[in-house]
C-alpha cells in the first residue's frame, strides 16, 4: 500500500513538473501561499480571461510556494522510519490543505506551461518559470531516498 500511495503521489507531481525540467535557473520566485489569490487566478484561467504579465508572475510565485510545501512534506515523510511512512502518506493525501494546494498546482502549472509553450510569457516571467526546475530537482532528491 505504501508503494502504491507513494507511486500515485510522485507520478502526479512528476507529470506536472516534467515540462519544467528542460532548463534550470535560480531565480527567487516563491511567495507566501495565498489561497484566495490562487482561487482568483484559477477563475481567470477557467474563464479563459486575458492574463497580464503581473498575473503570470503571481501564478509562478504561488506555484513555487505550493511546490516548496510539497517538497517539505515529502522530505518529512522520507525521513521517517519506514514503518511510519505509509500512515504519513495516507494522512497527507487526506489533508484538505494539501488537496487544495495540489489542485491549484495543477491548474496554475498547466496554465503556465501552456503560456510558456505559446510564447505568452515575457522574458522576466520566462526566466522565473524556468527557475521552478530547482524544485523539481529537490523533489526528485527526496523521492529517491525511498
Amino acid at each position: 500500500m505504501k508503494s502504491l500511495l507513494k507511486y500515485l503521489f510522485l507520478t502526479a507531481v512528476a507529470a506536472l513538473m516534467l515540462p519544467m525540467a528542460s532548463c534550470s535557473g535560480t531565480g527567487d520566485v516563491e511567495r507566501p501561499y495565498d489561497s484566495s489569490l490562487c482561487e482568483s487566478l484559477a477563475i481567470l484561467i477557467e474563464r479563459h480571461d486575458s492574463i497580464s504579465q503581473e498575473q503570470y508572475r503571481e501564478m509562478i510565485g504561488q506555484n513555487a510556494a505550493i511546490l516548496h510545501y510539497i517538497i517539505d512534506r515529502t522530505r518529512e515523510i522520507s525521513e521517517e522510519p519506514g514503518d511510519e511512512q505509509n500512515g504519513s502518506w495516507r494522512q497527507l493525501l487526506a489533508d484538505p490543505d494539501y488537496l487544495e494546494r495540489f489542485g491549484y498546482m495543477f491548474t496554475l502549472g498547466s496554465a503556465l506551461y501552456q503560456a510558456d509553450a505559446d510564447g505568452l510569457l515575457d522574458k522576466d516571467n520566462q526566466h522565473l518559470y524556468k527557475a521552478l526546475d530547482e524544485y523539481n530537482r529537490q523533489l526528485a532528491e527526496y523521492s529517491d531516498r525511498n
